[in-house]
């Protein structure tokens, strides 16, 4: 059995075929997922969507939050609207929220959120996580250095940095502050054996997989849109950095994510 620690089913993509995505999913052992919202509108469709996903038998859950890519519709109605939407009974953590400093103000063809416009979203949206006791799932890009200074003033908080592509010190910083390294599909390209290399180091009882579907398809899928099914081809690849098979990886990954995200 494997769990997909991050997909955005809401996706216009997966969103179109449901149910389709959900059948493949369970004929791959993909029995529970984590259902992402990176803005107020996917965060509710993702509730939703998991309540059907529920009734069908899975283990279905959703993050709630706001994207740094999205940073400036942030206005003074959108934490209760957050807060709302965290008291959901399948909302179990809050993301996907961190920053991205490569669409930023100062991107030439798709310019951003300022940087501070950023961090100022992303503190209010860690406030609330630690003020209801949830995890924050933290997209990273560009940001070795403030992400991890950011989330270091909140000595309470848990969570996961999901697609985990960093360096491997900035991995031990992330391992240092307590949190959980997520991976993806790029643990399968060829040309990503630094992120192996992290995935190698990554104690297992730290370790997420994930699709990011509809992102980041892995080999031998790569440059398709990505989906739940396509774990297991993660969770392989991860196996053999470990020296372990694909049901001890199964197994142990779909445990990190109950015990994070209190399931």
């Amino acid at each position: 059995m494997f769990f997909d620690s991050h997909c955005h089913l809401t996706s216009d993509e997966l969103a179109a075929d449901f149910e389709g995505v959900l059948q493949r999913a369970q004929a791959a052992q993909v029995t529970g997922f984590m259902n992402i919202g990176d803005t107020l509108q996917s965060s509710r469709v993702a509730c939703r969507q998991c309540e059907t996903a529920t009734s069908l038998g899975f283990d279905s859950w959703a993050s709630v939050g706001i994207h740094p890519q999205r940073a400036l519709e942030w206005n003074d109605e959108s934490l209760q609207q957050l807060r709302e939407l965290a008291n959901h009974p399948r909302a179990r953590a809050i993301g996907e929220i961190g920053l991205d400093f490569v669409y930023d103000e100062k991107h030439p063809l798709y310019p951003g959120a300022p940087r501070s416009v950023q961090e100022t979203v992303l503190r209010e949206q860690l406030q609330l996580a630690v003020e209801l006791n949830l995890p924050v799932v933290l997209h990273n890009r560009e940001a070795d250095e403030d992400l991890p200074r950011v989330i270091a003033d909140f000595p309470n908080l848990r969570g996961v940095f999901h697609c985990f592509g960093s360096p491997l010190e900035v991995a031990k910083r992330v391992l240092d502050l307590g949190f959980y390294l997520g991976f993806t599909g790029l643990v399968t390209f060829k040309n990503a054996q630094s992120v192996r290399d992290v995935a190698r180091f990554c104690p297992l009882d730290r370790l997420l997989i994930e699709t990011d579907a509809p992102y980041l398809a892995p080999v031998p899928f790569r440059g398709k849109t990505n989906e739940p099914s396509y774990l297991p081809h993660v969770a392989q690849t991860i196996a053999e950095l470990h020296n372990k098979t694909i049901e001890e990886i199964g197994e142990i990954t779909t445990q990190n994510a109950k015990r994070l995200f209190g399931i």
